[in-house]
């Protein structure tokens, strides 16, 4: 029996430390912050998330330089650092950089997750043809939520190929050009996509804001863009305001294993990276989408990828098998196509 069959993917009780994988909600108008509604999210040992209410304030502005140079400290420092799985990418033609006539439009952005398996058995795709939709992958292997602590936040001055970097390259409020080389640059500038006819954008994001240590939020800015929060909560309202029709979808990281070398180092419950665990990532996110009226994937709990369904999920502990993508993507279909099924009726 293989080393992840003996690990129960609940029961790792230490707090054990990091890694960096290959991968809401503020209009971008003036500048100002409230408090910080992620504070307010309590996460049950059994994996259910609860919510304070707290009076409901207008989306504000992408965070200030005040602001973003005033993030928390992290509560744990790591001892051990876990390693980037590497995974090849391969591209093929059913990766669709043009219109095919879809019944629907879905966006997708994330990272490795989505953008690696660009060969007719990724999680786009497959998800694309069980809903008739024209699928545009804008995702990035490596990249996180938010963007980096020392990258610049101006738009004139922009580097981040982050989630808020794809966001305002399809704002047209940054050039395409930081993103060349990869297959989400030459979609967002081929001019092929009217991102206002959009259906659906489904935005996963998490495992690499883990791994990099990026912040939880920022209680003095809800909407600063270096942190994960933050992050999301931009990505949210500025996609609503592009695309008024469209329904987002806000996609949990899926559970992982954490390695360095051949040593195990934690999982998604226990590894902290100093600002919570991938499942505290996963409570923020679920935060997120109900505070801004976005759907829920989790793909953190749903899948059923656990410790002892690892070795058929995950090949490396963080990326997914071919049989992972499909019953991801299946699981991701079928929520397409119930809201579908409900806006109709």
């Amino acid at each position: 029996m293989k080393k992840w069959r003996n690990i129960v993917a609940g029961g790792l009780t230490a707090a054990l430390f990091v890694f960096s994988l290959s991968g809401c909600a503020g209009k971008e108008t003036e500048s100002g912050s409230q408090e910080n509604a992620a504070d307010n999210v309590i996460i049950t040992e059994t994996g259910e998330t609860l919510v304070q209410e707290q009076p409901t304030e207008e989306p504000e502005a992408a965070a200030t330089p005040e602001a973003q140079s005033d993030l928390p400290a992290p509560d744990v420092v790591p001892e051990e650092m876990p390693q980037e799985p590497e995974q090849e990418q391969v591209i093929s033609e059913e990766d669709q950089i043009e219109s095919k006539g879809g019944h629907l439009q879905i966006i997708f952005m994330g990272d490795s997750i989505f953008d690696n398996s660009r060969d007719g058995t990724g999680i786009p795709y497959l998800t694309s043809e069980t809903c008739d939709a024209d699928c545009y992958n804008l995702a990035i292997g490596g990249t996180c939520a938010a963007i980096e602590i020392d990258e610049k936040y101006e738009n004139d001055q922009w580097t981040s190929r982050s989630l808020v970097g794809i966001v305002k390259a399809m704002r047209g409020d940054i050039p395409t050009d930081i993103f060349n080389g990869t297959r989400a640059g030459e979609i967002l500038s081929s001019g092929n996509v009217d991102f206002s006819r959009t259906d659906y954008f489904v935005v996963e994001y998490g495992m690499n804001d883990l791994l990099r240590a990026t912040p939880m939020s920022n209680s003095d800015n809800d909407f600063d863009i270096r942190t994960y929060v933050g992050a999301l909560r931009y990505a949210v309202s500025n996609l609503k305001e592009l695309a008024p029709d469209a329904t987002v979808i806000l996609c949990a990281p899926n559970y992982a294993m954490f390695y360095n070398g051949d040593k195990f180092i934690g999982d998604g419950n226990t590894l902290n990276t100093g600002y919570g665990t991938l499942f505290d990532y996963k409570g923020s996110c679920e935060y997120v989408a109900k505070e801004q009226g976005a759907e829920f994937f989790d793909a953190y709990l749903d899948l059923g990828i656990d410790g002892y369904t690892a070795e058929e999920y995950l090949e490396d502990g963080v990326h997914l098998t071919e049989a992972g993508r499909r019953l991801y993507a299946d699981a991701l279909s079928e929520m397409i196509l119930s809201i579908e099924e409900t806006k109709n009726n």
